[in-house]
């Protein structure tokens, strides 16, 4: 347990040390140039491995400049690491249905057929079970807020 707390120790201060490293002019060009042989519109998650092998082979490692590079060039320095990991390691996909893709009249009407079908005295079980009900109908998580606020 002790070694592998050192390890990743190690690990973290390697990540934040080539996090400052500065790119040489050397490193810019090859950057460009291994980028001009793809095509930032149709990457492949085969291109990303080959663009992040070709880095690595030339000591070139993941810093906010390589991404800033990376962007003028138009290419997401974000998404070719994502995509270049192994299937079991790549970020979840966005949620298929957030709370900024719901109208919110429709989740208004909802509540509103909903609560007609109740008296007017519900008890925490119909609470919840109105809320469950919302959730379930606008593909919602426990932790996603039922309304957005903002100013």
């Amino acid at each position: 347990m002790i070694n592998n707390i050192s390890s990743n120790s190690a690990s973290l201060v390697l990540q934040q040390s080539s996090q400052t490293a500065k790119l040489t002019t050397a490193q810019s060009d090859f950057v460009k140039q291994t980028l001009a042989e793809f095509d930032a519109e149709n990457l492949t998650a085969e291109n990303a491995l080959s663009i992040q092998a070709a880095l690595k082979e030339q000591g070139i490692a993941p810093t906010k400049e390589l991404a800033e590079l990376m962007g003028e060039l138009e290419f997401d320095a974000k998404s070719i690491g994502d995509d270049a990991r192994p299937e079991g390691q790549r970020p979840p996909p966005p949620p298929k249905n957030s709370i900024e893709q719901v109208n919110t009249k429709d989740v208004v009407s909802y509540l509103d057929e909903l609560l007609a079908q109740y008296s007017s005295q519900l008890n925490d079980e119909d609470k919840s079970s109105i809320l469950s009900a919302v959730q379930e109908k606008f593909a919602l998580s426990q932790g996603d807020s039922i309304l957005s606020v903002k100013a």
